[in-house]
């Protein structure tokens, strides 16, 4: 359903050592538990601890990981492209927030309304990766862009 990237998000000796790399984890783990979802709804029942499994982990690490490319990897100037990256990590995080009220029950989606919102948000967080990586790779060579977790970011789980 999902493109899978080339190269494993599992990659052998820890860490990631690329944006690429990192942005592959964790597009790899959204899209699992995003599949886990809609597998649910399309057997017409109610995926609660899918949903709040896909709203926990994008929370925790797909927040987390924005904040840290806006500290770690856009530059002091903000540049239009880089302005553009920021805006996505609002409509990102805008994305989150509708799961995530979901999952507590504060926002009613039927689950066709969901299944829309968790393809949507997927595929947004797809886009908006390969147009980060294009962005900061013409300001360095193409496996130049350091993962975040190289510049001091914590660790994904």
């Amino acid at each position: 359903m999902y493109a899978r990237r080339p190269g494993s998000a599992d990659l052998p000796g820890g860490a990631p050592r690329t944006l690429a790399d990192e942005h592959a984890l964790l597009l790899g783990q959204v899209a699992a538990r995003a599949r886990e979802l809609l597998a649910v709804v399309s057997r017409g029942g109610w995926p609660g601890a899918e949903l709040a499994a896909l709203a926990g982990y994008a929370q925790a690490e797909v927040l987390r990981h924005a904040s840290d490319e806006e500290t770690l990897l856009f530059p002091a100037g903000r540049s239009e492209a880089v302005t553009r990256l920021a805006r996505d990590h609002a409509r990102l995080r805008a994305g989150i927030e509708l799961l995530t009220r979901a999952a507590a029950g504060e926002q009613l989606l039927s689950p066709g309304e969901l299944a829309a919102a968790t393809r949507d948000f997927v595929s947004q967080l797809e886009h908006h990766m390969r147009a980060e990586e294009e962005t900061l790779a013409a300001q360095r060579a193409p496996d130049g862009v350091p993962a975040t977790i190289a510049l001091g970011s914590h660790p994904h789980r």
